[in-house]
């Protein structure tokens, strides 16, 4: 209830804006700091930095150590969270040194906690080494149950990940997830996914299904229980008009006059039990029409599927089995020459186990369950990069209030689809040197834009491509609308789709 919290924050500051007493300082900065923490969860960035300021410059005439540093951590993250690392890491380093000054290990591992985020935000590497081995010497002098040890493990959980070392990162969540409940902000589902993904990254791929089905238990453990606290709700309530009822009843008896009341009160229930009726018939009317939705999409998925084994098959056979036929008769004329052409084979050979690899990614089908359009684009990406000499960027836009995760399924996987396949032809048929592809979410529609150099290449190009037919396919599905230009002697393929959150719901 931000709109609540920040009407009564302005009512404070009224009450004690012309105070000026130490106290009143020290409150005062407080009160700044909090709206500038309040106002950055409500998105008004420039607002919160402003508040920001005033608290750093309130807190200079403060005498209580803890408020100047309360107001130098968190507008340090404040700054940091809006790009200004200067002015975020010069706050946070005020907020390091009064805690040293003050001999507070908790409040310099808070700081240290930040200033690890804070580089890792910015991309410097050495020095979110450098605050992390600090801020560990820190942890271990504090009790491992305190609130700063556990914010500190689960800022490093999320840097090392960040930072490639899956490893040590599932290790860090591995221990958060045995307090969970305690001081372990990190729930169990969202703990056990992130571990889910490391072990993925690690291509441990056994252990990643162990985990995402741990994220799913506990996914469903948290509805279960929100259920359970509404039927509690509900049967406290039923069970409080039940003695109501009763009340009513024998007041009655006693008072014949209220025989007209006990009537109002008989057709309101009747009403109500219509007005109950109605909706319940609409529900289920919109799950009817929701599963017949659902049983046109599983058949065109369907039909789609088989066109994706068709283009498989032919790259199988034209790529991977003509290369083992040219390996073989390679093979076959060396005779029992000792002198065989290694290097030659060896290199078909990787080149095969390669081209296998990528055919084996690319059938395997994204999920949505878990991740959200840009992730699994991002990784993708990534992917891709480590296959081909071209220099890729991908960046994902979002111009409006609707977020990935809010994107329906059904198009999310069309869109990856279409993009996988277009970066594919590009790299087969344009000779490409650059190709920057981005994706943009407003209110009401997804753009997928993919830039690249080298040879023209266009839908029409090529008349009997499979590929090119499934992507029109496909873009048809979900009401697309696919186009191929010219800019600034670049060759660029643009995907627009209607969105509409509502598909979700």
């Amino acid at each position: 209830m931000m709109d609540s919290t920040l009407h009564y924050y302005n009512r404070a500051w009224d009450i004690i804006r012309y105070k000026n007493s130490p106290h009143a300082v020290s409150e005062k900065t407080r009160l700044l700091t909090s709206m500038a923490i309040l106002l950055t969860f409500m998105g008004r960035d420039d607002e919160s930095m402003e508040y920001a300021e005033r608290a750093m410059e309130m807190a200079e005439g403060c005498s209580d150590m803890e408020m100047v540093m309360y107001a130098a951590t968190n507008a340090g993250g404040i700054y940091a969270r809006n790009g200004y690392f200067d002015k975020g890491s010069k706050a946070l380093h005020t907020a390091l040194a009064k805690a040293e000054e003050s001999g507070l290990p908790d409040k310099q591992l808070s700081a240290l906690t930040i200033m690890t985020s804070m580089f890792n935000i910015a991309g410097e590497p050495d020095s979110v080494n450098y605050y992390m081995a600090r801020a560990e010497k820190l942890a271990d002098r504090l009790p491992p149950e305190s609130v700063a040890v556990f914010g500190f493990l689960e800022t490093q959980g999320a840097v090392l990940r960040n930072m490639g070392r899956y490893a040590e990162s599932n290790a860090i969540y591995s221990r958060l997830m045995s307090a969970s409940g305690q001081n372990s902000s990190v729930g169990k589902d969202a703990g056990y996914l992130t571990m889910a993904r490391n072990y993925a990254d690690m291509k441990q791929f056994c252990n990643a299904i162990d985990y995402y089905e741990k994220a799913y238990e506990a996914i469903d453990s948290i509805y279960n229980k929100d259920i359970t606290a509404q039927v509690s709700e509900w049967s406290a309530k039923y069970g409080a008009a039940e003695k109501e009822l009763e009340i009513s009843r024998l007041s009655e008896e006693a008072m014949r006059n209220k025989a007209e009341l006990r009537g109002w009160i008989i057709i309101a229930l009747v009403l109500a039990v219509a007005l109950a009726g109605g909706v319940m018939a609409v529900t289920l009317r919109r799950r009817h029409l929701k599963k017949e939705e659902e049983l046109r999409l599983a058949r065109t998925y369907i039909e789609g599927l088989e066109k994706e084994r068709s283009r498989i098959a032919r790259d199988l056979h034209d790529g991977v089995c003509n290369d083992l036929l040219g390996i073989g008769m390679l093979v076959s004329s060396m005779g029992d020459s000792t002198s065989a052409p290694k290097d030659e084979i060896l290199s078909m050979l990787e080149g095969l186990r390669s081209e296998v690899r990528t055919i084996s990614h690319d059938m395997m089908p994204p999920s949505f369950n878990l991740s959200d359009i840009e992730e699994v684009m991002e990784m993708y990406v990534r992917r891709f990069r480590s296959q081909t000499a071209a220099g890729i960027d991908f960046r994902a836009i979002l111009t409006g209030t609707v977020q990935w995760q809010q994107v329906p399924e059904r198009i999310a996987y069309e869109v990856y689809r279409i993009f996988q396949e277009q970066m594919a032809n590009i790299i087969k048929h344009s000779g490409a040197s650059r190709i920057d592809a981005g994706l943009e979410l407003s209110d009401n529609s997804l753009s997928l834009t993919v830039r690249y150099d080298g040879k023209a290449f266009s839908r029409n190009s090529r008349g009997d491509g499979i590929g090119l037919s499934v992507m029109s396919e496909r873009a048809k599905a979900i009401g697309a609308a696919i186009s191929d230009t010219e800019e600034d002697g670049a060759h660029v393929f643009r995907l627009d789709v209607p969105v509409s959150v509502s598909e979700q719901e």
